[in-house]
């Protein structure tokens, strides 16, 4: 396997391995910083998450905010 073939495997595995937690950062991002309602971000994201997931990911991201908070 030549280096760029390698380099370019490397760098897509690395882009699959993280797409979750980039996903789930910029869910939360749009929920909480800009006020985005779950059943619109789940469209925007083509229902990868359903809206209920993507609910419960604020809901629990707002209780983990609140309880550092105390």
């Amino acid at each position: 396997m030549d280096a760029d073939m390698k380099t370019e495997l490397e760098q897509a595995a690395k882009a699959f391995e993280d797409a979750p937690k980039n996903l789930r950062a910029a869910i939360l991002k749009a929920a909480l910083d800009q006020g985005e309602k779950p059943a619109t971000i789940t469209r925007t994201i083509n229902h990868v998450y359903t809206a209920d997931y993507v609910a419960r990911l604020v809901r629990e991201e707002r209780k983990r905010r609140a309880d550092t908070q105390s």
